[in-house]
């Protein structure tokens, strides 16, 4: 069985370890110093040594001072009685030598660092994180008789049926199909070939045909993804079919359409799709065996969380005189009968990943303002979701956040894309469903309007444009494939907002009108309003108002061509992206149902917030694990190369709690 109980010691592990106490020396018998007693957790005291490993944890020294910094001492003197009592439930498992010696040797054969050759690599590794061989040895003694003890704590757990259907109806996205797409590819040694043969196929050319006579893979069968050899038809393939950043670029169109020239390995990819496949729900019965797995993990974990609340809750804890930390632990909020102390707000807040990058005193005041109250707007939403989850009249299992996320998911599961509302979205939304424009360029430039119109002339009568260029005496520039808004003003308006083209014979290329381009002068000495022109006035004020005038730059004129290959922008057709929009629809209608029935469950639910009485909390609510999907998040639509964001929930039931119960000051039951 995985490990459950490592949620638990989340700080500990940001630092590569989890922190143990174990009764040392004596202040007056040993060694070494333990220093001041800081805390006493069941009449257990522990010294500046026993903690010093967890209270050097960057996160409790990011930000020392303010509100932000008596959050983090209050979170670190909570960690330090959680892992006390953790410690203390499982001192009397025995470990025995030979269970260490297996668990150092998998560990040194998972890094790489095994066998007599390695010690010192091995000793490196673990020196890292601040230890030695024995030390080292002495934690994973305690991390197996913690693991003991959770093996002990849940060895009876069983799941019903009725259980693992509520499990797989409220975590129906981690139970699908893999998505596939309909491909064909082209794979260049250069990405000029790439780009050219991409150009050919936006302006109509046969991608099958382009990939037998260029492509460098599947050429003998017309770029087929998927194909066996003698096929030219493509099959459904998932994502390992290609390079992960050319299956992601692919994948990202989510329909029918064409990828950008992609660079993977020395070569270069096209891309072009045709059919996509989005995944489904699979039906309980083909996946039942690993349903039931992960919903008794989840139980699992529930039954984990409730026993260290219970163990938190009637723990006895003082701070002796000596003592540094400091525990001052206010009830925000009440939902119900459930409190939501500081203390459940700073975990939830500085063990988020994004918050710990942005953390800094700068950043302070930010995290107070914004952060917090939005932080605790979603802990009071957990909790409602959590109360309400029992409304439903299904037994959900996991942890309370865990809950209260399945809750969640389990309402809307039944919310149906009819062929009308999948039409009306995509009319109202059909910028998300739409190539942008881009074009190739080449821009030649004059200093003399006469030579821009004999070169654009020389093109309109089917000269080259190296020849036309050479025969005028301009300067060429290849300016590659753009989009709106990657060249300067005047060249973008040209040639994405305008008609001033015409079309060149024999091919899809098209000449600009003459571009009048103003530029700095080479010598800005030779500009009006210079020093020796003022001199030259007399050292008049020629503004007139008594201030010199500031000094005017001087200009030129440069005449300027473009030759473009222009792709205009393209609506995706409906029956290319019908997948897409019917998940986009799916996603929509289930979080309008989530989102009312949080809604209710919050008018049905007595909710007090007793300690910031100005505050007003955001109206955001929590959001099913489909709702990435959702319209408001219009660029997860968009045609891109990224990946897609995952939106599958995790089936391990190992979320992080929605509110953990913390100590009173100074003294506590």
């Amino acid at each position: 069985m995985s490990t459950i109980i490592l949620w638990v010691v989340s700080l500990g592990l940001l630092a590569g370890m989890v922190v143990t106490f174990t009764p040392g020396l004596s202040l007056t018998g040993g060694s070494v110093s333990r220093g001041d007693a800081q805390i006493v957790v069941n009449g257990q005291t522990l010294y500046d040594l026993d903690i010093q490993q967890l209270r050097n944890n960057a996160l409790f020294n990011t930000v020392t001072d303010g509100e932000v910094g008596q959050d983090l001492q209050r979170l670190l003197a909570d960690e330090i009685v959680r892992n006390a009592v953790l410690d203390q439930a499982a001192s009397r498992i025995s470990v025995s030598g030979g269970q260490v010696r297996s668990a150092v040797n998998d560990f040194r054969k998972d890094r790489g660092v095994d066998g007599a050759r390695n010690d010192q690599a091995y000793l490196q590794l673990i020196g890292s994180a601040g230890y030695t061989d024995q030390t080292f040895r002495d934690y994973l003694r305690d991390q197996l008789r913690l693991q003991e003890w959770e093996n002990r704590l849940v060895k009876d757990a069983t799941v019903s049926d009725a259980e693992v259907d509520a499990f797989f109806e409220s975590h129906r996205a981690s139970y699908q199909s893999e998505e596939k797409i309909l491909a064909r590819q082209i794979v260049a040694a250069d990405q000029q070939t790439a780009e050219n043969l991409r150009r050919q196929a936006l302006a109509g050319a046969d991608f099958a045909a382009l990939a037998r006579d260029n492509s460098l893979e599947l050429a003998d069968r017309d770029g087929a993804v998927g194909a066996a050899a003698g096929e030219t038809t493509p099959r459904p393939v998932g994502r390992p079919a290609l390079p992960t950043v050319v299956a992601n670029a692919a994948f990202s169109l989510r329909g029918a359409g064409l990828t950008d020239v992609i660079a993977f390995n020395d070569r270069y990819y096209v891309v072009s799709v045709e059919g996509y496949e989005p995944a489904a729900d699979l039906p309980l019965d083909e996946v039942k065996d690993t349903v039931s797995a992960d919903a008794l993990d989840a139980k699992k974990s529930g039954i984990v969380e409730a026993e260290l609340e219970r163990l938190r809750a009637e723990a006895q804890v003082s701070f002796p005189a000596t003592s540094t930390l400091r525990f001052d632990n206010p009830v925000l909020a009440k939902v119900g009968d459930h409190e939501i102390k500081a203390v459940d707000l700073d975990r939830a807040l500085y063990t988020n990943t994004q918050i710990q990058q942005a953390l800094s005193p700068a950043t302070a005041d930010l995290i107070v303002g914004l952060f917090k109250p939005t932080v605790l707007n979603q802990l009071i939403d957990t909790e409602v979701a959590y109360q309400g989850a029992e409304t439903l009249g299904v037994p959900l299992v996991g942890t309370r956040s865990g809950i209260a996320q399945a809750a969640l998911n389990y309402i809307g599961r039944d919310e149906v894309a009819t062929a009308e509302d999948v039409e009306t979205y995509y009319a109202d939304n059909q910028a998300m469903y739409t190539f942008g424009a881009e074009a190739t360029v080449t821009k030649v430039e004059f200093s003399d309007a006469g030579a821009a119109a004999a070169f654009r002339t020389a093109l309109l009568d089917g000269d080259t444009v190296a020849a036309a260029t050479e025969a005028a005496g301009g300067t060429l520039t290849e300016l590659g494939r753009v989009k709106p808004g990657d060249l300067a003003t005047e060249l973008d308006t040209a040639l994405f907002s305008t008609d001033a083209f015409d079309p060149l014979p024999g091919g899809a290329l098209s000449v600009s009108d003459v571009l009048v381009i103003q530029q700095p002068a080479p010598d800005a000495s030779e500009a009006t309003g210079t020093d020796e022109a003022v001199s030259e006035a007399g050292g008049e004020d020629l503004a007139g108002d008594g201030v010199d005038a500031a000094p005017a730059q001087a200009t030129i004129d440069t005449y300027v061509v473009l030759v473009a290959d222009r792709v205009a922008p393209r609506v995706r057709p409906l029956a290319d992206v019908y997948a897409q929009v019917e998940q986009a629809v799916l996603a929509q209608k289930r979080q309008a149902a989530r989102t009312a029935w949080l809604s209710d469950r919050r008018a049905a639910t007595d909710i007090v917030e007793t300690s910031v009485p100005d505050l007003v909390l955001p109206t955001d609510t929590l959001q099913g694990t489909d709702a990435t999907a959702a319209p408001d998040a219009a660029t997860d639509e968009t045609p891109t190369n990224d990946e897609p964001p995952a939106t599958d929930e995790a089936p391990s039931g190992d979320e992080a709690p929605a509110g953990e119960e913390a100590p009173a000051p100074a003294t506590s039951n």
